[in-house]
This record gives structure tokens, C-alpha cells and sequence, in this order.
């Protein structure tokens, strides 16, 4: 299952919070969470991370307190 980075860019704008929601959300499935997909889509993308990564793709999934990330941003000048 291929999943569009770019998408998720567009909907997430500081590229260091994918990663960890991703793998937060992935914690959560291994530890008997449902994903948000449907079954087939599920099946196709095969292990947890590709089932979070497309949950963040669509929609399913947001990040809270992203206005809490544009602190950690670093300005460069």
C-alpha cells in the first residue's frame, strides 16, 4: 500500500510530528486499539505503522496541541 507523504504534509505542517503521532498511534493499535479504516484497507497495508500512517493520510487521526509544535521550531536566520 503506497501512502501520499505529500497529503500528510498538507494536512500536518511541521514534518517532525508525523513520526510520532505515527508511532503513537501504532502503540495504540498494538495494544488492542481498532483502526479507524476500513477492513479491507486494513488488510492491504498489512502491518500497523502503514495503518497509521494511512488513518493520518485520511483524516482519521489528527494531532492535538499542534500550536504547542510551533515552539519547538527552530528560527533560523
Amino acid at each position: 500500500m503506497i501512502v501520499n507523504y505529500g497529503k500528510i504534509m498538507k494536512r500536518v505542517k511541521h514534518k517532525y510530528a508525523v513520526p510520532i503521532a505515527v508511532a503513537r498511534r501504532a502503540e495504540e493499535l498494538e495494544d488492542f486499539g481498532r483502526p479507524k479504516l476500513d477492513p479491507e484497507t486494513v488488510k492491504k497495508a498489512g502491518d500497523k505503522i502503514t495503518v497509521a500512517m494511512k488513518e493520518l493520510e485520511d483524516g482519521k487521526i489528527r494531532i492535538r496541541n499542534e500550536e504547542m509544535l510551533k515552539i519547538l521550531t527552530p528560527k533560523v536566520k
